[in-house]
């Protein structure tokens, strides 16, 4: 189900979506090849005014698969705060989705990925945390 009060940045069968914020390289691209419903919202500062918040959220309505997006420098544990926050404020809209995590880094230092603040989100999330450098393009 859309947002209540807000419009998707993206029609309603669109082909790909991308997330991207301006002056920064990194961005992620949901490929819609089947042409299926999907919404698209700008988090920061439009969805959630204020407090601890992801960049975006994209829905694929006919899967019910809700992808929290979070676009960073290089703070990976900042990131998957960002995540948590967002999905405990839309807890009740995205309660019948399956939520995916993605983060996409400007950055990443090795020991950083590997820590044991970050690694808890890895163990808690179970393969539905994709954190990659640069961008990320997948099939929603």
């Amino acid at each position: 189900m859309p947002l209540k009060g807000f419009g998707s940045l993206c029609s309603k069968n669109a082909s790909q979506i991308v997330s991207r914020d301006k002056g920064n390289p990194q961005y992620h691209k949901g490929i819609n090849t089947a042409k299926m419903y999907v919404t698209h919202y700008k988090i920061d500062g439009t969805v959630i005014k204020n407090g601890n918040r992801c960049d975006y959220l994209l829905i694929n309505e006919e899967k019910r698969i809700a992808y929290l997006i979070e676009l960073k420098g290089s703070d990976l544990v900042k990131a998957a705060e960002q995540l948590e926050a967002t999905e405990k404020v839309l807890r009740q809209e995205l309660f019948s989705y399956e939520v995916q995590y993605r983060i996409v880094a400007n950055k990443c230092k090795t020991q950083e990925i590997h820590s044991s603040a970050y690694r808890k989100y890895q163990i808690r999330w179970k393969g539905r945390l994709i954190q990659r450098t640069g961008h990320i393009e997948e099939s929603i």
